[in-house]
């Protein structure tokens, strides 16, 4: 309820010690408002960056946006925190009748946000997470210390090494204080994080434990900073998030389970450490081409990673997945090397909003580096199912180093030669006998884009996702129409913090962070891939080598006009 705080003894209670709702009418997210708890998220989000943008203001030591991301986070562990979903929940409103943005939304609710977090208010939240921010890693160990110390129970719902857990924190704050590009976003996302979670059998009481832990750890590292008011704000921005991800939670368990068993059908070794999998989930999972599902194996409980579905929705219910092996990743070596038919599999629901949607009907320009292709293939097989009713120019550009890490070129010839608008290019950065384009995908890609009017989908390692965003801009593509997973992106921006502050992990036997390897694993475009790997030099260090055969270029001129 508006005004409410967080505060010892506001629940009961349970025999263990865990936190449990008082009996009555209505628990108190049900008596709130998702067009309150909107207003309230929005004023914070356009308030913080209207106070970074002032000449006067000392700016945020969190991390920057990326060149063209939109953070997305939320406060709530195990913080599996992917994606949005592309439809909200029951509870929220639809797509077509979405509320407008905050600037614009109903009078009364925009007041009351106002009233709620006032300016004062909104600088302590910059203010203290700046301090809290520039600590490093040690306030996110405060916190689970501080949960677990008080609520023992709930240690059992995170995974047995906590490195990834630590950082995925730091990321959740972040992108809670950054905030999406738009409050609708942003209610979708929460609702969608709401239901994610249902598949770590989290109830409402915990968001309560969570929130006290959170105000315990700021009050601990901002100091005199936190004042009364810092708390007042922080708890009013928290509990929003946290009713809305509650309500959409609640309301998807009527019709929806929480996690989905798979059977594994295939594993199809396509090269050293790559492998595609086929499985069946136990009932039908929906998903839109584009979209991820995070994964969990029998060989490590509670350990999950995302993984692109690899294929448009099929009839027949199957599934596919490329995986790469990571070095010192648990779940990947698990599905590469030691998963085959029969064994079963722990899926969630899907998320993610790099989908077909958003390009109405253009053209679609695609650049995929590595496994990177999964979800890259999955929107050219839609956009060609789709093609009676939407007849359009697709074309890819397919990176690795060399030819033999182009695991998936006969699948994409068969459906190049299935529809004839559909134009297929592979790039090798690192195979200088490769009879084809050589370079660096992103910039190959921007050199012979089709036309600017096309609808471009990016995905692969950070730095080729990067690297490949920039050149695509300045070849003249919007960048409200490049698509990404940006998710991949925000791992990126917490590692880059660690090397600017100089913090190391602890380092395993092969030269990698366990966090690190941890990182790369979560990454679901093939993260583990090194710069250059797929055709991205080393940020600032232009790769100049881009040998064009010619009959390569004399294909190009085939390629039917947008």
């Amino acid at each position: 309820m508006p005004g409410r705080r967080y505060s010892p003894g506001t629940h009961e209670a349970s025999s263990n010690g865990e936190p449990m709702s008082r009996h009555g009418a209505l628990a108190w997210w049900q008596r709130r408002s998702w067009r309150m708890d909107l207003a309230v998220l929005a004023r914070v989000r356009d308030g913080l960056r209207r106070l970074d943008a002032e000449p006067d203001g000392h700016g945020s030591a969190s991390l920057p946006p990326a060149d063209t991301a939109d953070e997305r986070a939320s406060a709530l562990p195990p913080l599996d925190a992917e994606t949005c979903a592309e439809a909200p929940s029951p509870a929220d409103p639809p797509a077509q009748d979405a509320d407008p943005p905050a600037q614009d939304a109903d009078p009364p609710a925009q007041d009351a946000a106002a009233d709620l977090l006032p300016d004062s208010a909104l600088v302590s939240i910059r203010d203290t997470f700046t301090i809290v921010a520039a600590a490093g890693d040690e306030p996110a160990s405060y916190f689970y210390g501080w949960l677990f110390a008080r609520h023992p129970g709930v240690r059992s719902m995170f995974p047995p090494a906590m490195d990834e857990q630590r950082d995925r924190l730091f990321r959740a704050l972040t992108r809670i204080v950054e905030s999406l590009s738009s409050p609708e976003d942003l209610v979708r996302y929460l609702s969608q994080l709401g239901r994610d979670h249902r598949k770590y059998s989290v109830e409402p009481a915990m968001y309560d434990a969570v929130g006290e832990a959170l105000i315990a750890t700021l009050r601990a590292y901002a100091g005199p900073a936190f004042s009364q008011d810092a708390e007042d704000a922080w708890g009013q921005a928290y509990q929003a998030a946290s009713a809305l991800m509650i309500r959409a939670a609640e309301d998807d368990s009527a019709i929806a389970p929480a996690y989905w068993t798979a059977e594994v059908v295939d594993n199809e070794q396509r090269g050293p450490g790559i492998a595609v999998l086929t499985v069946a989930p136990d009932q039908a999972l929906p998903y839109l081409a584009g979209q991820h599902v995070t994964v969990q194996t029998p060989r490590w409980p509670r350990v999950w990673r995302p993984y692109s579905v690899a294929s448009r929705p099929r009839e027949d219910g199957l599934m596919t997945f490329h995986v790469r092996a990571v070095s010192g990743g648990w779940v990947s070596n698990a599905l590469v090397r030691y998963t085959a038919p029969g064994d079963e599999l722990i899926l969630g629901p899907a998320l993610g909003t790099m989908t077909l949607g958003p390009a109405g009907q253009r053209d679609l320009l695609c650049v995929a580096g590595g496994t990177g292709l999964s979800p890259i293939k999955a929107i050219i097989e839609q956009a060609i199912r789709e093609s009676s009713a939407c007849p359009r120019q697709i074309v890819l550009f397919y990176g690795a180093r060399t030819r033999d890490e182009l695991y998936d070129l006969p699948d994409l010839y068969r459906l190049a030669d299935a529809y004839p608008r559909f134009l297929l290019t592979p790039v090798t950065s690192h195979d200088p006998v490769f009879d084809g384009m050589q370079g660096n995908v992103g910039r190959v890609a921007a050199r012979y884009l089709p036309h600017r009017e096309c609808e471009a989908y990016v995905a692969g390692p950070v730095a080729m996702v990067r690297e490949t965003i920039r050149v695509l801009a300045r070849a003249g593509i919007p960048q409200q129409r490049i698509h990404y997973d940006d998710a991949l992106l925000a791992d990126d921006q917490r590692a880059s913090l660690r090397r600017a502050s100089g913090e190391t992990g602890k380092t395993c036997d092969t030269g990698r962070s366990d966090a690190q390897d941890a990182a790369a694993e979560t990454a679901q475009q093939d993260a583990n891939a090194q710069d250059g790997e797929t055709g991205s030099g080393t940020e600032g260090e232009p790769a100049e080598r881009e040998h064009v055969p010619a009959g390569v270029l004399a294909g190009r001129h085939d390629v039917p006009p947008g």
